[in-house]
């Protein structure tokens, strides 16, 4: 069997072969775009829950399984424990909690972490919980998380009238001392 002449042309497929590459470039961009929008997206849901865990139900078991492993050194059960007895003598919250920060790649792409502040509104004043987060392998983490308050300003007791007496009272003279004789 003879081939045609025009059968032995190269570079008949390389029109193909771009195309097929573009579209796997293409098809990588958008998939690390969206991966990052997902992350910044969970990232906010992830905060949000920890606020709410944290500042309205007082769950120590979810704060310490969601502490990343050096957060656990440095946020021992005791230091949690005092952070949600603070957060309990503040009493319950008045607003909806409001979260502000944003995520931050490290590499545009990869390695999400970020910075969180939540506003607690009580009526004793309000406090902000700080909250940073990273992802670990596969899950978000709790790097480091702290309470501000503003203690509430105590009204100062006003001075207790003084009862005027009818007559001044008279002040008593100094003894004088008799001088020594040597």
């Amino acid at each position: 069997m003879r081939l045609a002449r025009t059968a032995r042309v190269k570079g008949e497929g390389a029109i193909a072969l771009l195309v097929i590459v573009l579209m796997l470039v293409a098809g990588i961009v958008w998939w690390l775009y969206s991966s990052r929008q997902d992350a910044q997206k969970n990232a906010h849901t992830f905060v949000r829950e920890v606020a709410q865990r944290v500042a309205v139900n007082y769950d120590e078991k979810y704060l310490h399984v969601h502490l990343s492993p050096d957060a656990q050194k440095t946020y021992l059960r005791s230091a949690r424990d005092r952070l949600l007895d603070r957060l309990r003598e503040f009493g319950a919250l008045t607003q909806p909690i409001e979260i502000q920060g944003d995520v931050v790649f490290t590499s545009y792409f990869f390695d999400p972490h970020g910075q969180f502040h939540a506003q607690l509104k009580y009526p004793a004043g309000p406090a902000q919980l700080d909250i940073d987060i990273s992802r670990g392998m596969t899950v978000w983490q709790v790097d480091a998380i702290g309470l501000s308050a503003v203690p509430p300003v105590a009204a100062t007791p006003a001075p207790a009238p003084v009862m005027a007496s009818p007559t001044p009272t008279p002040t008593p003279e100094p003894v004088q001392r008799s001088k020594r004789k040597r």
